[in-house]
C-alpha cells in the first residue's frame, strides 16, 4: 500500500478534534488517539484518560482493525463516564462503546478488540493487559432492564462488574455478561455465553458453551510475534 493511500485512511479531522478536546495538551500534541475512516460520536460528556509514561503517536487506534473482513462502518462513541487506557490499544471497525454516567471502562496495555464488538459499561468493566477480544462480541455489565422475583418480590441484581484477566483470548461472537471474572490466561471459545464468576479456576483453562463451563485445562494461546 502506498504512503499516500495509508495517509488518507486516517480521519485527520477527528484525530485532531478528539486528541485536543479530550486529552491534556502535553499528551494531545503527540496525537496518541488514531482514527481510521469514520467515527460517530453521540456523547463525549465523560473523559478519555491515558495512563502511560510512553505517550506516542497512534498508540490507541480506532477503526483500523478487521477492515478487510467487514464493511467499513464507523466506530460509535457514547462516553458519559470514564474511558481509561493504561497503555496502547486497538479497536476494530464498527465497534460500539457505551460508558454510562459515573462508570469506568478500563483497558489494560495492548488490549485488542475485534471489529463490530459492542461494550456496554453501566458501572465497571476492566480488561487486563494483552487480552484479545475477537470480532462481533458483546460485553455487558448490566441486564439493562429490571427484573423481579415474583415469589419473594425481590428485585434481581441488574448490574455487576466485569473483570477479564490479562492474556485472555475471547473467541468471536462471545457474550460476556455482568459479574463475569476470569483469571489470567483464560480462553473462551467462539459463540460462548459467559455469565458467572470464574475467578477461582486455574489459569490456562478453556471455557466453552452456553452457558460456559470448563472444557480443558493447561491450554495456552500463543501471542508471540503478533504484538501490537
Amino acid at each position: 500500500m502506498s504512503a499516500l493511500k495509508k495517509f488518507f485512511q486516517h480521519n485527520w479531522l477527528m484525530i485532531f478534534y478528539l486528541n485536543f478536546k479530550c486529552l491534556p495538551f502535553k499528551q494531545a500534541r503527540k496525537l496518541p488517539i488514531d482514527i481510521y475512516r469514520k467515527i460517530r460520536i453521540t456523547s463525549l460528556r465523560g473523559k478519555i484518560l491515558i495512563n502511560s509514561t510512553d505517550i506516542h503517536r497512534g498508540m490507541i487506534k480506532f477503526g483500523g482493525r478487521d477492515s478487510q473482513i467487514f464493511a467499513l462502518n464507523p466506530c460509535i462513541f457514547d462516553i458519559k463516564g470514564d474511558l481509561i487506557f493504561n497503555g496502547a490499544a486497538e479497536l476494530g471497525v464498527g465497534c460500539y462503546l457505551w460508558v454510562n454516567d459515573g462508570a469506568k471502562l478500563i483497558f489494560g496495555n495492548k488490549v485488542t478488540i475485534g471489529g463490530y464488538t459492542k461494550i456496554i459499561c453501566h458501572r465497571y468493566i476492566k480488561i487486563g493487559e494483552r487480552t484479545r477480544v475477537s470480532w462481533e462480541c458483546q460485553l455487558l455489565d448490566t441486564n439493562l432492564h429490571h427484573m423481579k422475583n415474583q415469589k419473594t418480590n425481590e428485585l434481581c441484581e441488574k448490574e455487576s462488574p466485569i473483570y477479564l484477566g490479562a492474556y485472555n483470548w475471547i473467541g468471536n461472537r462471545c457474550t460476556i455478561m455482568k459479574g463475569v471474572k476470569t483469571p489470567n490466561n483464560t480462553i473462551i471459545a467462539s459463540n460462548s455465553l459467559c455469565n458467572k464468576d470464574f475467578s477461582d479456576i486455574e489459569e490456562y483453562s478453556l471455557l466453552a458453551g452456553q452457558p460456559t463451563r470448563i472444557i480443558k485445562s493447561g491450554i495456552k494461546r500463543l501471542f508471540e510475534g503478533v504484538d501490537l
